[in-house]
């Protein structure tokens, strides 16, 4: 007869489980795309949808079903345009350390404006004059707007947010006067069969016991009249408590990251992927979007950061000739 054992519940590698700050997660780095001489942006921000089943011929050849029909889950980003409305400026990289930026500037447009300060701009900066300032910074990072009233999410206060840039400063700032007032596409970004790493934040569950959120066993009806609790959780002398013991606390809503998932399509033709009805609790989708090979963390409707993978891939995979799409 096998050895009887359960291993403990409740993963180690994720402390401390606490809630996160912002409901969007952020990367602080990018591995050698970095260090890249060309300018471009290093991660994008998009929407989770939903999930499909994809059907397709595994072209791994070591593989035992090389050749045949494979099923792979996949998860559905809906990605619009970022419009980028301005920038901030750092010294030596500060933006990392969460400090504060030497000076920024912001081209709102009408609604924009309103939405994220409920005020009205009355006079919009001008960049040129703005940037006869940059000999006090070393580094930029753009700065974009998601517009999610261009989805079915039902939010009406777009989110402003940080986009970084490889690069030399000179090439940023030149980058900067490019694009300022105009998108980013998500074709600009990343290409098929890129690997990504998705960072976004989880369900949250709120204030849960030891019994959800560790999945210790529940204990007999007369065991001093608790059973969802932990039998002993530590020694007389001395007198501790471990970290390790499970313990009630916040549940959820942590910022987590997916590493090496295959982006397996880059499509506007909606139709390809989407139910009658639409994704469940998100509806239809009106742009880009993104097919990733595997599960992304957080809900539908949760704002997904996505970056180039900066980790080696244990395992690689490899699909060819999509045959069909099961619209869940």
């Amino acid at each position: 007869m096998g050895k009887r054992n359960k291993p403990r519940a409740g993963s180690m590698s994720f402390y401390p489980r606490v809630r996160a700050k912002n409901i969007v997660a952020r990367f602080r780095s990018f591995g050698d795309e970095q260090k890249a001489k060309e300018c471009k942006p290093l991660c994008y921000f998009a929407f989770k949808a939903g999930m499909v089943t994809i059907f397709a011929k595994n072209a791994k050849k070591k593989s035992s079903s090389y050749g045949q029909k494979i099923a792979v889950p996949a998860t559905v980003i809906e990605a619009p345009d970022l419009k980028v409305v301005g920038a901030r400026f750092y010294k030596e990289d500060q933006s990392v350390f969460k400090k504060s930026a030497v000076f920024e500037f912001t081209v709102f447009d009408k609604f924009l404006k309103k939405r994220v300060t409920g005020k009205k701009q009355k006079e919009k900066p001008n960049v040129e004059e703005v940037l006869k300032q940059k000999e006090k910074a070393d580094s930029l990072r753009l700065l974009v707007s998601v517009n999610p009233k261009d989805t079915t999410i039902g939010q009406k206060k777009p989110h402003l947010l940080e986009l970084p840039l490889s690069g030399s400063y000179e090439d940023q700032i030149s980058y900067l006067k490019e694009k300022i007032n105009k998108v980013i596409t998500a074709e600009e970004v990343f290409k098929k069969d890129d690997l990504l790493d998705a960072k976004a934040v989880t369900i949250g569950h709120g204030f849960t016991g030891p019994v959800k959120r560790f999945g210790i066993k529940i204990e007999r009806p007369k065991s001093q009249q608790i059973q969802r609790h932990v039998g002993c959780i530590g020694p007389w002398n001395p007198s501790t408590i471990m970290y390790t013991v499970p313990r009630a606390g916040q549940h959820g809503f942590y910022n987590r990251t997916t590493f090496n998932k295959k982006l397996l399509m880059i499509d506007k033709d909606a139709e390809k992927v989407l139910p009658k009805k639409g994704f469940k609790n998100y509806g239809i989708i009106k742009n880009n979007y993104f097919v990733v090979a595997g599960m992304i963390p957080g809900p539908v409707k949760r704002i997904v950061t996505l970056r180039k993978s900066i980790r080696k891939p244990k395992q690689r995979l490899e699909i060819s000739e999509i045959e069909n799409i099961l619209k869940k």
